[in-house]
């Protein structure tokens, strides 16, 4: 079982190492889902993925944010430059381009993030091109069971850290309210607000499955991620720890619950209180402050802190000055009742040695580590032979390895001090990371430089680090071109919610309509649509089980075709017609494409503006022109009708097939703006009607026929927003 860590930067690498981690997930500055985080430039990703392979720990990057057309080489660029600094895997979103990966970059593991909305075994099973898959974090212990008989992939589960309320990948809110996407890696955490005036009813606690590891492994579980690129490196360091015992122990056989001490430990690291999630919890939500809850120090006052509680060097300390953020990092020096201090008990008057120690700082303890060094790595042991001689070059060869390094100059015939054993060891011995054993000097007197001799001493450490690392070898690879493609025709499709709308839907001549699937009153919904086509509408959040209904249903109702939202039901077998929901997130004509070549119709996604549309060659697909959209997906019921937040924006709730869906606040209404997506080539048209049936149908008819009908009272209280903004 691997333990896959946190690295938001450099120092979160080495607390990861340094903690026991078998691996760690890292971002480049661009297309990562925490793009808010430190992350990496490429020379630094480099330098990170150098030092994991050194300390034999793989390392995994993360592109899991979707791609606008415009963006795509660029993707795929950043992608190239981390496969030839040897990054072992990737981790992306986007599921279309998992085969042209596998083939462009031969040896590079391919794991489906949380992001892609895995979530029941049917979807794994239609991307076999995947070496790995991270499940959604609402699956349950008999669900997890199921998949892990049922798939070849290997299976990853978030078992620490922050939740999201919302399916991951399904979350559309921070999009539409503020323009920051969840899903490009700017969430702008709209589930921490306020509702209803009565506190924060969609905020979860933070997942903690420590407990729970040695049921993990009996399962089957292969890697269990910990959730933290935005945290701070002792939060990495604590929680790597803990969980590497955990893993530890069961890979023995044992199972033991986490000490109080090592429960301390963790609640210190960052926590807004623990669940152990889905997995065996019907409920993870906390309606206190969502914030870090470390243990209290005590406040700043005139310069000095009287400490509420013990501490000592290299313990994590937070400063908290009402900002939202909990700043801070390790404890390096303090001075304690007047004179320096390696350790401070309760009562002593200290001023800590950081820069956020400053007046009317409020002070936590953030994680104790027992005067242990948490970013401190052992040295890798190499040993290596030295020869040499007057009027040749200085060669180190490595004993242990096929690689070696030259002096840039030859040696010289000393003037005074040779060079010897004592030299060489001194220069190799100020290596940070490498324990440099000379165990053979074949050196004729002669003299070299320092300059030098350092020189050759940092290119056998680069060295040292890429024969840990796999050996790979740039490979051509052409993205593919698409020809322009579009709709003969407009299409007019609505999504009806009740019979008497339908009824309304199908006189006015629209060419295909939905119906949820899983209504107690479909069969008859059917009969009542007698020129538009009838399409089963299936949700965006399903189970095998609900799969199999589907199925099962299809085959009794006989639609016209069929609405899908999941993965699930992906190559569904089926001979009418298939339409792709807007939950497919389909960003770009890679997507595009992989949807139509299986016989699907996508929706474009709802996050992408006109002008950003634009920027497809393929058109074939439908625009979610008009509705209410579902911004948020909650498993199970919620009790409110209603959640309002702080501003006043009442975003309503719908029941669907054993979920909660939260509607934006707003109608979506693009009405004349379909003419310019009409301009550019796009002609099918969603409308998500709850009521004025008819009104909005026959309004958007006349727009589409060329006429100017008065629209402006029918857009009171609507939003044009995603048609004209979209998502940076």
């Amino acid at each position: 079982m691997e333990l896959l860590s946190p690295a938001g930067s450099m120092d979160s690498v080495k607390a990861a190492i340094a903690n026991g981690a078998d691996a760690v997930f890292l971002g480049p500055k661009l297309f990562n889902a925490r793009r808010l985080a430190g992350n990496f430039s490429e020379t630094e990703l480099g330098e990170a993925v150098g030092l994991c392979h050194l300390h034999g720990v793989k390392a995994y990057l993360t592109l899991n944010t979707l791609v606008r057309n415009e963006e795509i080489g660029q993707w795929f660029r950043v992608l190239e430059k981390a496969y030839l600094a040897g990054a072992d895997g990737a981790i992306i979103q986007e599921v279309a381009f998992a085969k042209l990966i596998k083939k462009a970059f031969p040896g590079l593991e391919l794991h489906a993030s949380t992001q892609a909305s895995f979530m029941n075994w049917h979807g794994i099973s239609n991307f076999q091109e995947f070496d790995l898959v991270v499940l959604a974090r609402e699956m349950t212990r008999e669900e997890i069971k199921e998949t892990r008989i049922k798939v070849r992939q290997k299976l990853e589960m978030f078992v620490h850290g922050h939740l999201c309320v919302s399916y991951s990948g399904q979350c559309l809110i921070s999009s539409l309210i503020g323009s920051r996407s969840g899903n490009r890696g700017v969430c702008a955490s709209s589930c921490r607000k306020r509702y209803n005036g009565k506190g924060y009813l969609i905020s979860p606690r933070d997942l903690n499955m420590a407990d729970n590891v040695a049921e993990l492994a009996k399962i089957g579980i292969d890697t269990l991620k910990i959730e933290g690129r935005m945290k701070s490196p002792e939060y990495v360091a604590v929680t790597t720890r803990a969980y590497r015992r955990q893993i530890d122990d069961a890979m023995k056989g044992r199972s033991r619950p986490l000490t109080k001490e090592e429960t301390d430990s963790l609640r210190m690291g960052f926590n807004r209180d623990f669940t152990p999630g889905f997995f065996s919890a019907p409920q993870i939500i906390d309606e206190r402050m969502p914030m870090n809850r470390g243990i209290s120090l005590g406040e700043v006052i005139k310069g000095r802190l009287t400490l509420k509680h013990a501490i000592e060097l290299h313990d994590g300390i937070g400063f908290w000055r009402g900002t939202g953020i909990l700043e801070g990092g390790i404890l390096r020096g303090m001075t304690v009742n007047g004179k320096k201090a390696e350790r401070a008990k309760e009562g002593d008057t200290a001023i800590l040695h950081m820069k956020e120690f400053r007046e009317g700082a409020k002070v936590f303890l953030t994680s104790q580590n027992k005067g242990k060094d948490i970013f401190a790595l052992p040295k890798i042991k190499v040993t290596v032979d030295a020869t040499g001689s007057p009027g040749e070059n200085l060669t180190v060869q490595a004993k242990n390895g096929s690689w070696a390094a030259a002096s840039a100059i030859a040696l010289q015939h000393p003037k005074q001090h040779a060079l010897g054993i004592a030299a060489l060891a001194e220069e190799f011995a100020r290596s940070k990371d490498i324990k440099w054993h000379i165990e053979k000097l074949a050196l004729k007197p002669s003299f070299l430089p320092k300059s030098t001799l350092k020189a050759l001493r940092r290119e056998m450490e680069e060295k040292a680090r890429q024969a840990c690392g796999p050996k790979r070898e740039k490979h051509p690879y052409t993205l593919p071109y698409y020809e322009d493609a579009r709709f003969a025709k407009p299409r007019l499709i609505v999504k009806a919610y009740s019979l008497e709308s339908l009824r309304e839907a199908d006189a006015c001549g629209v060419d295909a309509i939905y119906y949820d699937v899983f209504s107690s009153n479909v069969k008859e919904a059917k009969s009542l649509c007698k020129k538009a086509a009838f399409f089963l509408d299936t949700p965006a959040i399903l189970s095998d089980s609900d799969i199999v209904r589907i199925e099962s249903r299809i085959a009794d109702i006989k639609p016209d075709g069929i609405a899908i939202g999941n993965w699930g039901l992906l190559n569904l077998k089926f001979s009418g017609e298939r339409h792709g929901k807007y939950s497919l997130n389909t960003f770009n004509d890679i997507s595009m494409s992989m949807l139509l070549d299986k016989g699907i119709t996508p929706t474009f996604s709802v996050e992408l503006s006109a002008k950003q549309l634009s920027q497809f060659r393929i058109k074939k697909g439908i625009y979610y022109a008009h509705g209410r959209i579902p911004v948020m997906h909650f498993k199970g019921i919620r009790p409110e009708r209603l959640l309002t937040d702080e501003k006043g924006y009442a975003f309503p709730l719908r029941k669907m097939n054993g979920s909660t869906e939260m509607l934006y606040s707003r109608p979506i209404a693009t009405y004349e703006g379909v003419l310019h997506l009409m301009d550019m080539g796009i002609n099918h048209f969603l409308l998500d009607l709850e009521k004025d049936t008819t009104t909005i149908i026959t309004a958007y008819q006349k727009i589409l026929a060329g006429a100017k009908p008065d629209t402006s009272m029918l857009k009171k209280g609507t939003t044009n927003k995603t048609f004209r903004v979209g998502v940076g």
